[in-house]
């Protein structure tokens, strides 16, 4: 109300063109429709054009599965937004005060955030959006109305301790207030001018650096891991946030204890490591490139096939055919030409059936005490995506054989065995398998 008194009395001296606009959230019944009828009643006053709508803010955070005050939040600049275009408007002014500003940082700064986050609710945002009011407290808010003798709704819920917001208004900050600094709201705010000019100085710096390291990937985004590990800790940090907002559209649920894991991950040593992110989001050094993906389906696609000796099978995940065959006199036949597409192995060291599976954890070349087969992945530098299907032929728990790999040592045949088995790998194509 106070906005709205003072934008109205500024509005003929400013050639402003004022349209008001109100959602109802459902949330309190008669009281927010009350609300919304006190509103209609003070734009007719004003003569103003008043707009509003209903949204059953619940509803919509309980089909998402996000919380009341993030939903609500959404559901009504989504409405600001639809209105500005509607009539028109070029700015979005909103009411928020020095104190709101005062409890966003300090929301952000106990949930964890970095220099954006801690630069709290700007003046001048995006998409047209204004705040008046923001270098005003709310006693000096309050007071305007006193001397206009202007009324006011309370919103009910603002008491509401169950909200965290509300949890900071009115129990943390006073309690600061009272013991630590009485011009805690000043010097909160003070601190949000600071840490914006510095995110502004950091996010010119980082958007230079990202345009180099920046690696598009089909479902995520890429960049080589220890050349931004080499770089100044601030800067690795913005450009972790740039990536993660690139991806989610906003760093909603992302806090510093986030970035500083995902930044665990480009240290030397830790490739094939990784740690699973709010919002579906998987992150991992592949190779030496940190990468950030959505998580769309499961990262591990798990199989297991019977492959008889003499025989045939196939493994759909991995677009692969393998095919056993008995040989009398091995030297008598001509090898193929791709080597990593056979293996000649000693029958009388093998079981009737093998098995072809996907990778388990603690798989070893040849049996216990033998190289791991992670190890052996990542050292012929096999893409992690083609890690997850790629066959495991197996005598018992033994991983004997590898497509594209020599046999296991134990296991291996040379030419001139009298009884031996071929195992040959072809590609075949999805629907073919």
């Amino acid at each position: 109300m106070a906005l709205l008194i003072c934008m109205h009395h500024l509005a003929p001296r400013m050639d402003m063109t004022l349209t008001v606009a109100h959602l109802n959230h459902c949330l309190r019944g008669a009281e927010a429709t009350g609300d919304e009828e006190f509103v209609r009643g003070a734009s007719a006053r004003f003569g103003l054009p008043f707009v509003s709508a209903c949204v059953d803010v619940r509803a919509r955070a309980a089909a998402d599965g996000r919380n009341l005050e993030e939903a609500a939040r959404e559901a009504r600049y989504d409405f600001l937004r639809e209105t500005a275009a509607r009539v028109n408007a070029g700015k979005i002014a909103t009411g928020h005060t020095l104190n709101d500003q005062a409890e966003t940082v300090l929301l952000r700064l106990l949930r964890g955030s970095g220099p954006g986050g801690l630069g709290g609710i700007h003046a001048v945002s995006g998409g047209g959006l204004i705040r008046p009011l923001i270098e005003c407290e709310r006693a000096q808010v309050l007071e305007y109305l006193s001397r206009r003798q202007a009324e006011y709704r309370e919103d009910a819920t603002n008491q509401d301790l169950h909200y965290r917001r509300n949890r900071v208004r009115h129990e943390l900050m006073p309690y600061l207030e009272k013991h630590f600094n009485p011009r805690l709201i000043e010097t909160l705010a003070r601190e949000a001018s600071f840490e914006s000019a510095i995110h502004d100085f950091l996010e010119t710096q980082a958007g230079r650096l990202w345009e180099r390291l920046r690696i598009p990937l089909e479902d995520g985004i890429a960049m080589p891991a220890q050349e931004l590990f080499q770089l100044h800790p601030a800067l690795c940090h913005q450009i972790v946030r740039r990536a993660l907002r690139e991806l989610l559209g906003s760093l909603r649920d992302i806090g510093s204890v986030h970035i500083e894991d995902i930044l665990q991950l480009c240290r030397l040593g830790q490739s094939g490591k990784r740690i699973e992110l709010p919002r579906a989001i998987s992150a991992m050094n592949n190779l030496g490139n940190l990468e950030l993906r959505k998580r769309k389906h499961e990262w591990h696609a798990e199989y297991r096939y019977e492959l008889p000796l003499p025989g045939r099978c196939r493994i759909p995940e991995a677009e692969l055919e393998i095919t056993a065959t008995v040989l009398e006199d091995s030297s008598s036949n001509a090898e193929p030409r791709d080597e990593g597409a056979y293996a000649l192995l000693d029958l009388n060291a093998l079981p009737s059936t093998l098995t072809v599976r996907s990778r388990l954890p603690g798989d070893r070349y040849g049996g216990s005490g033998h190289r791991k087969v992670k190890r052996m992945l990542l050292a012929a530098r096999i893409p992690f995506a083609v890690r997850l299907t790629v066959p495991m032929v197996a005598a018992g728990e033994a991983v004997i054989w590898i497509p594209g790999f020599k046999p296991a040592k134990l296991y291996r045949a040379d030419a001139g065995f009298r009884r031996s088995i071929l195992l040959e790998a072809r590609q075949v194509k999805s629907d073919e398998a």
